[in-house]
């Protein structure tokens, strides 16, 4: 498969990130694995598709508890409906078979570099990328990037990320986990927003909206806003939530 025809089916949903990095250290998930083609999203465009899917089809919100996963995966349907033994798709999802960390497979395909917060950091977008993807594949493609990007945080002297994290989970030594998780159990104050992520100001421009970074905060509370942002509702007057995601 052309990587400039996935380029193109990519952009049209909003995958506006495309960037091939080393696939060897994969083979234990596809034998002979030589390259892994990793798709992600920066700012907005994603989400706007992704709107304009619900629209056009409401029970694909309502009907499933994952549905901008399920937005993802039928698009990989589309673009690839029958993969054979020279290639494997993997998604970032919440339900996966095998559990992948996108984070240094972006960093591999030059989509990013690690930040504070643990999350990839892009010098255009920002702390607004999210990995949706990765394609391995046995053909051996030029990597995006030889050169290790730097990360727009060793250039930043005030780090804002810090200060603004209410739980004091962010520290020059990185982001802590445990501390996250454990103020979480105790305050609502994250519950539907990462204070660190809105305070920084490289891709600033590019910040998801309120409602998309309340959905990947928290994916019950997304949904309903969602469900009355665009009028939806099941047979109960509301959609059936099951679950809570904070991350």
């Amino acid at each position: 498969m052309l990587l400039s025809t996935l380029k193109a089916k990519a952009q049209q949903v909003g995958l506006n990130l495309v960037g091939v990095g080393d696939g060897q250290p994969y083979q234990h998930l596809l034998p002979n694995c030589q390259t892994a083609i990793v798709f992600a999203n920066g700012g907005r465009d994603l989400w706007t598709h992704f709107l304009e899917d619900l629209r056009a089809n409401p029970s694909h919100l309502t009907e499933t508890e994952h549905p901008l996963d399920d937005f993802i995966d039928r698009w990989i349907q589309s673009v690839d409906p029958t993969p054979d033994s020279t290639r494997r798709w993997i998604q970032c999802a919440e339900e996966v078979d095998v559990f992948v960390d996108f984070r240094p497979l972006a960093t591999s395909a030059g989509l990013g570099t690690p930040s504070l917060l643990g999350l990839v950091i892009h010098p255009e977008y920002g702390l607004w990328v999210s990995i949706r993807a990765v394609l391995l594949s046995t053909e051996v493609l030029e990597p995006t990037t030889k050169n290790r990007m730097q990360s727009p945080c060793e250039g930043c002297v005030e780090k804002p990320c810090i200060s603004a994290c209410p739980a004091g989970a962010v520290t020059l030594s990185g982001w802590s986990v445990q501390q996250c998780a454990t103020f979480h159990i105790d305050s609502k104050l994250c519950s539907t927003q990462c204070h660190s992520r809105k305070s920084c100001p490289v891709g600033a421009e590019h910040r998801h909206s309120d409602l998309q970074h309340t959905y990947h905060s928290n994916r019950s509370i997304g949904r309903t806003e969602l469900a009355t942002m665009l009028n939806i509702a099941d047979g109960e007057g509301g959609i059936s939530i099951s679950w809570n995601q904070w991350t």
